[in-house]
């Protein structure tokens, strides 16, 4: 009987093996979920593979990437950044109050709102370095007030009919491709440039897989966390841009739905939650996955409430395969030990 089940248990174990390995496996699994989520709307749905929606699936996956990446660094750090919408909101009223009140060339009010979302970010690190409290507070707070600000301006009333030459951006293609997803993808390539070859990149991710010692081989902890805030703000303030050119108005709550992609996308794509390990790439297919999710329950009609179920799902998912990829890791771990 036990020779006839050690088979089997193996034959088990080894399929368990498969799926946890697909599961965690970061970018492929992302790009693998892409795929077969465009495949099944394009032979479900009548639009799903023309131009004009191929079109609208990049326009909104470069937001998504941007934002992604905004959050990916602070993860990375191990830390979270909350703020990332109300960044994006009052980015969104400085450019454009500037451009529609004071008439302000869209070049310099665009180099005002990235700066804007830049010293948000670090103002949120240097409370969180200088008060010695926990992230989650600090985001949570710094968002509340960047939130409040906005609307405070703007009474919630957006800045309609923005500048001709501004909104260019939103609807400018690149051989064929629109504008604004080649920045997005500039900013990652960027990014996995700092990652790889920057001792800046090296830091954070020594900083987030141990603080302690990061402290210890003489990396200054403190203008890190300013520094990673700093770029995530700049980010943030980024994929605003990004959006209102898209758009056309500046909304002062235009990043209200960020924080559930934000996280998302990175999760998905292979970034540590726990932080020390981030993935530019799994980021990128992993806004990719969620831009034709998106897309897809508008061809299939989803009701809007429902729309608010499969994010909460998307949320459980993204744990789940953090869990998963802790677990397969520290199954390597206890083999390798055992080899030892």
């Amino acid at each position: 009987m036990s020779a006839a089940g050690t088979p089997a248990a193996g034959e088990s174990g080894a399929f368990a093996g498969i799926v946890r390995r697909s599961l965690s496996a970061g970018p492929a699994a992302a790009l693998a979920g892409a795929i077969v989520l465009a495949a099944v709307l394009s032979f479900t749905t009548h639009s799903f593979a023309s131009l004009e929606n191929i079109e609208v699936v990049a326009k909104a996956t470069a937001v998504t990437i941007v934002v992604g990446l905004a959050q990916m660094v602070v993860i990375g750090a191990g830390g979270m950044n909350l703020a990332v919408g109300a960044t994006g909101g009052i980015v969104s009223v400085v450019c454009g109050s500037l451009m529609n009140s004071f008439g302000i060339a869209p070049v310099i009010a665009v180099i005002a709102g990235l700066a804007a979302g830049t010293f948000s970010g670090a103002v949120i690190g240097a409370v969180i370095v200088r008060g010695g409290f926990s992230p989650f507070i600090v985001t949570l707070a710094g968002g509340s007030i960047l939130t409040g600000i906005a609307l405070g301006i703007t009474q919630s009333i957006p800045y309609y009919h923005l500048p001709d030459d501004f909104q260019v951006l939103g609807v400018a293609d690149l051989f064929g491709i629109p504008v604004i997803f080649w920045i997005g993808i500039l900013l990652a390539i960027v990014l996995a440039i700092v990652f790889r070859y920057v001792s800046f990149g090296r830091q954070i991710l020594a900083f987030g897989a141990n603080p302690r010692a990061a402290e210890l081989n003489g990396i200054p902890i403190g203008r890190l966390t300013v520094s990673v805030y700093a770029l995530s703000g700049f980010l943030a303030a980024s994929a605003a841009v990004l959006l209102i050119a898209r758009l056309g108005d500046a909304d002062p709550v235009i990043g209200k739905d960020w924080l559930l992609v934000s996280f998302a996308a990175p999760i998905i794509g292979g970034t540590r939650l726990a932080g020390g390990q981030v993935s530019v790439l799994g980021t990128v297919l992993g806004a990719l996955l969620l831009g034709i999710l998106a897309n897809g329950l508008v061809h299939w009609n989803v009701d809007v409430f429902f729309v608010q179920l499969i994010s909460g799902l998307i949320i459980l998912a993204a744990g789940g395969i953090e869990t998963i990829r802790e677990m397969s890791s520290a199954a390597a771990q206890r083999r390798q030990r055992r080899r030892a």
